[in-house]
């Protein structure tokens, strides 16, 4: 099912979170998953080396999938120098790209280089379908609603976040923020100092300990994406919330209100 503009983001997140178990249940009886599941199980024990996982595209795939990775699957020559190389190297290329996916791959699989038997290791077997489980699911449920599949993703790693740098580095947490202070795309050119400066004055870092203003973030990101990508011709109203989308970055900051 392709994403509906007509969807009510908010509406189907909410219902995602309420209804989990009946979601996972439709999500998990859809063929290509447990296809997908029943292959990765059957070829799994028979990778030995980072040179085995990248011959067998289908366990390549469910691994890169269970960090949000999979839509690098072709980028084999920079998946192979980040799985073989030290992760905890400075001059690794994982540590040159600052992308907390990449470096939570390579920390995860790094053992695999020296240990033929880690995936003899049911724990980082399980590891790798619940990843790939999570993704999925995520993606499953973004198909019905825009801005949905971000939001899980938000509220599931939100609660770890305690700098502005984790957010800026982190593509789908800086999406959700940006969208949730109403910030247009063109935020995203102005100097890494410059957004840096802008998000320390609208964001409280500490909010991210709270789950009440998480949510209250969520739910502002999902009523911004639905308002950007409604016509607003066809609701007049929501031309009332239109978030701010003006180049102007001037000393008028928009707060973000997070209070409950």
């Amino acid at each position: 099912m392709q994403v509906s503009g007509n969807n009510n983001s908010l509406l189907w997140y909410k219902l995602a979170t309420e209804l989990k178990d009946s979601h996972m249940k439709a999500f998990q009886a859809q063929p290509t998953v447990s296809r997908d599941l029943a292959k990765f199980r059957e070829n799994i024990t028979d990778i030995k080396s980072v040179d085995d996982l990248m011959k067998n595209r289908t366990v390549l795939t469910m691994v890169l999938s269970a960090f949000q990775l999979e839509s690098e699957i072709d980028k084999t020559a920079m998946v192979k120098k980040i799985l073989t190389e030290d992760p905890a190297s400075k001059d690794s290329l994982v540590n040159k790209l600052v992308e907390p996916r990449w470096t939570k791959l390579a920390s995860a699989l790094h053992s695999l280089n020296s240990d033929p038997d880690f995936f003899q290791n049911p724990d980082n077997v399980d590891a790798i379908i619940n990843g790939y489980k999570t993704n999925e699911y995520e993606k499953f449920e973004g198909q019905r609603a825009d801005g949905v599949r971000e939001a899980m993703y938000f509220k599931r790693l939100a609660g770890n976040v305690t700098t502005i740098s984790q957010i800026m580095a982190d593509k789908t947490l800086m999406h959700v923020v940006r969208v949730s202070l109403g910030l247009p795309e063109s935020f995203q050119t102005l100097d890494y100092s410059q957004q840096k400066a802008r998000l320390e004055k609208q964001v409280d870092i500490d909010d991210f300990t709270d789950p009440e203003k998480i949510d209250k973030l969520i739910q502002r990101f999902l009523i911004f994406t639905q308002i950007n990508n409604t016509d607003p011709t066809s609701n007049p109203i929501l031309s009332l919330f239109q978030p701010v989308s003006s180049d102007n970055f001037g000393p008028q900051p928009i707060q973000i209100d997070l209070s409950v």
